[in-house]
């Protein structure tokens, strides 16, 4: 029975390897990857130790081995001397959270608005510098720690929000994008940062081609479909709704 459950499993679940900068990251990764297993429930504290000399002892044994086989090869080499002794995936699971995903909240979301405003595009092509930028504002929301109390509120702040990283995408593009920049600007339209970030790249894309840039530099510079916009799964502490 334990050699069937061994059959196809996977030695690493994730390609992203923790750091000590990277932890919201690493851990929406290997969340998902673990979830994938079935196996979430060895490191959210579902699943607990059977007593030794019961009949599910051995199962549980395999399978958090396994998950902590998962961690342990997602981490830096040196986070991994911190965690190779601990007894479960649990308890893996929580010292990682305890020493990367809660310290010096503050320290980070500093980090990561300094990052944010001084990004600018560069030698990036457009997909890339607005990947980049969606990185780091996937971060900021994940440490935020707002809490709402109403949903008219929060669709007002969100709202500004995503004006402001409006202006921030389109302030860190190379100047030869001023046309469209200022085109978008003065428009009376309201637009998704998905429709300017849709707007930007297909001006490049008209540039390369107009300036017979193909084959491989042109490939080089195919944009990728850019991340919905996030919805904030909060709910208000007054009317209970989202």
């Amino acid at each position: 029975m334990l050699s069937a459950r061994t059959d196809h499993v996977p030695v690493q679940v994730t390609t992203i390897q923790l750091t000590k900068e990277n932890y919201s990251r690493w851990s929406a990764a290997i969340t998902m990857g673990i979830v994938g297993q079935g196996r979430i429930a060895y490191v959210n504290g579902r699943k607990v130790e059977p007593a030794a000399d019961s009949l599910a002892w051995d199962t549980w044994f395999l399978e958090d081995n396994q998950v902590k086989t998962w961690i342990v090869n997602s981490v830096s080499p040196d986070i991994q001397t911190l965690i190779l002794r601990k007894k479960t995936a649990r308890d893996m699971w929580i010292i990682l959270e305890q020493m990367y995903g809660q310290k010096k909240r503050k320290v980070l979301v500093y980090q990561l608005m300094k990052d944010v405003y001084a990004l600018r595009q560069g030698a990036l092509s457009v997909a890339n510098f607005y990947a980049a930028l969606k990185s780091k504002w996937e971060d900021l929301d994940y440490h935020s720690d707002i809490t709402w109390r109403c949903p008219h509120d929060q669709m007002q702040y969100m709202t500004k929000e995503w004006e402001n990283r409006i202006f921030l995408f389109l302030s860190g593009l190379n100047d030869d994008f001023e046309n469209i920049r200022s085109q978008i600007l003065n428009s009376d339209e309201s637009f998704s940062i998905e429709d300017v970030y849709s707007r930007v790249e297909a001006e490049e894309q008209r540039r390369l081609l107009s300036s017979g840039r193909k084959g491989d530099e042109l490939s080089a510079y195919v944009s990728r479909a850019p991340v919905g916009t996030p919805h904030s799964s909060r709910k208000c502490a007054h009317c209970k709704k989202l």
